[in-house]
């Protein structure tokens, strides 16, 4: 059996949680209308799927995203260097509910950003991919719930639109460095605001976690 075949799984989520995507698909769609995005819709977390736009337009904004837009979206700050410091201890599943067309575009930009993975899956039922799931962390309130029903314990990134929700199982943050203070991670020392990403660094940050662990 593997090292990683023995470490729990913990599911993470891509677009508003390891990449910053609500903004590209508001571009997208005032690209293709000229028109203002409108400001009491949120395009993430189902706000396409729900939203009273014509379905023509939902779909071209959707192809365009999958297509065009995936290698061009920026991460999250602390993302790579949080699930570095997580992989120690967990399989690191990402789990998204992108088209799984957009798969070689999706590879490209995890490793472009250099983001540590073991596995990765296109899928709308999250809670269910294969492997002890004991994790997660999702910015949208379906895929929080789906997980929560399966009893895994969830970290909600913190988003406009996942506000209203909440669930005994979910625990709200706000970053990737206030995740890894909730898991006891660097318990004795400051996320820095500015993520240094130097191997330095990344010396200093595991040496400090196995203290923490």
């Amino acid at each position: 059996m593997s090292e990683g075949s023995t470490r729990p799984g913990f599911a993470v989520d891509i677009d508003n949680v390891l990449a910053q995507a609500e903004g590209e698909v508001q571009r997208i769609y005032t690209e293709l209308t000229a028109q203002a995005w409108p400001a009491a819709m949120y395009a993430s977390a189902g706000g396409l799927d729900g939203s009273s736009l014509n379905r023509d337009l939902v779909e071209k904004i959707l192809d365009y995203f999958h297509v065009r837009s995936i290698p061009h979206l920026p991460s999250f700050p602390g993302a790579q260097l949080a699930l570095q410091i997580l992989q120690r201890r967990y399989r690191i599943v990402i789990v998204t509910a992108r088209r799984p067309t957009s798969r070689p575009q999706t590879l490209a930009w995890l490793q472009r950003h250099r983001i540590p993975y073991d596995e990765l899956y296109h899928t709308d039922e999250k809670a269910n991919v294969p492997g002890p799931i004991v994790m997660a962390v999702d910015d949208h309130p379906a895929h929080a719930k789906g997980y929560s029903e399966q009893g895994i314990p969830v970290f909600l990134m913190d988003q406009p639109w996942n506000r209203f929700f909440s669930d005994p199982l979910v625990t709200r943050v706000n970053g990737w460095d206030m995740l890894l203070n909730a898991l006891h991670y660097g318990a004795d020392w400051v996320w820095p605001s500015r993520v240094n990403e130097s191997s330095r660094f990344r010396e200093i940050v595991r040496s400090v976690s196995q203290v923490s662990s």
